[in-house]
């Protein structure tokens, strides 16, 4: 994780807890964004600020001196359900990371998406029962309620039946790819050129199209952050199977340093997504000079606009094609376009909502 470089400014009276429950989780795109986004805010005037923990959470390294950091006994739903909003009583309640406590008093929440409603076949029923329940019990409640674009305001809304206008943009910021340092990892392609793929085994992430139209082409396919093998070219959502083709290479999850290199080197990113709230490695692509050639999802076009080949999924090939005929157009707006989505200012329209909760 990148340190925050320029902390925001902070002053005024009231304390303000910030809830640390992503900080004991596997990093995505929802994990990054809380450390990004708390380790600003925190920068600046750690003393106004509480880090709470569950049990099984380390201490951060972007931790500074004066911060008051509370480790709980409890962990998971027990910890962020029942001891944080308990210890957190007196205090405004941050919490970034999606989920949420119900009962907290004065809480902001950031919620990302509205994935469980609108792509359910992607979670388990235990999983996307639990979601819903706390979007639909946390939402109204919150003092103010956060989210990644003007797309997933609209969904959000529709989802939870509540105006847009209850819902304050604060997107994904690019910056933290010129904090990282890339680390070639073990890459059995070589030093041949190669598509990136970057995403997860959930149906709505569509990485069997890839496989299927680009695993067996010229170019080696590389995968990053499937959980295994067998998740990523197992049963699809219609019944069909993938099978993992010569040219398609499956890394799973790696260092940031490691995936920083790879956006770096690859031909393009293919994000075949069907359904996202921002959707990150978009705009980390283009920050570190790489072509992006995604499916028309409605996030996705909100995000990178002009700076990306978008296609339907028939015409996957032909993107690529495209993007890589017109790389050094796509490469200068892909910079460009990044440059607008900055996590300090992120932490600074965060801060702007809870500052004027508190009055300060």
């Amino acid at each position: 994780m990148a340190s925050p470089t320029e902390p925001v400014r902070d002053g005024g009276a009231g304390r303000v807890s910030v809830n640390g429950t992503w900080l004991s989780q596997a990093v995505t795109g929802t994990q990054r964004y809380a450390t990004e986004v708390a380790s600003r805010l925190v920068a600046r005037a750690p003393e106004r600020y509480v880090l709470r923990l569950p049990a099984d959470a380390p201490v951060p390294a972007w931790t500074p001196a004066g911060l008051l950091v509370v480790r709980s006994r409890w962990r998971g739903v027990a910890f962020e359900q029942v001891a944080l909003p308990w210890a957190a009583r007196h205090e405004l309640l941050l919490s970034l990371g999606g989920p949420a406590p119900v009962f907290a008093r004065r809480q902001v929440v950031t919620m990302h998406d509205a994935g469980v409603f609108r792509v359910p076949e992607s979670y388990s029923r235990a999983f996307r029962t639990w979601y819903r329940f706390l979007y639909r019990a946390v939402a109204p409640r919150a003092v103010a309620v956060l989210t990644v674009s003007q797309f997933s305001a609209g969904e959000l809304a529709r989802a939870l039946g509540l105006p847009e206008s209850r819902f304050v943009v604060a997107p994904n910021g690019a910056d933290h790819m010129d904090d990282i340092d890339p680390v070639r990892p073990e890459l059995p392609v070589a030093d041949q050129r190669y598509l990136l793929c970057v995403g997860t085994p959930a149906a709505h992430k569509n990485l069997a199209l890839p496989l299927a139209v680009l695993g067996a082409g010229p170019r080696p396919l590389v995968v990053v952050g499937a959980v295994s093998a067998e998740r990523v070219f197992g049963a699809t959502p219609g019944g069909a199977e993938s099978q993992p083709a010569p040219a398609a290479v499956v890394l799973g999850r790696l260092s940031d340093g490691e995936v920083a290199w790879l956006y770096r080197h690859a031909d393009a990113l293919v994000f075949p997504s069907r359904y996202e709230g921002f959707g990150l490695p978009v705009v980390e692509a283009m920050a570190s000079g790489t072509p992006v050639v995604a499916v028309p999802d409605p996030a996705l076009r909100e995000v990178a606009g002009d700076a990306a080949v978008f296609v339907e999924e028939a015409r996957l090939g032909d993107g690529i094609r495209t993007a890589l005929a017109e790389r050094e157009r796509l490469v200068a707006a892909g910079i460009e376009r990044a440059r607008s989505f900055s996590w300090r200012a992120t932490a600074e329209k965060t801060l702007a909502v809870y500052r004027e909760i508190l009055g300060t």
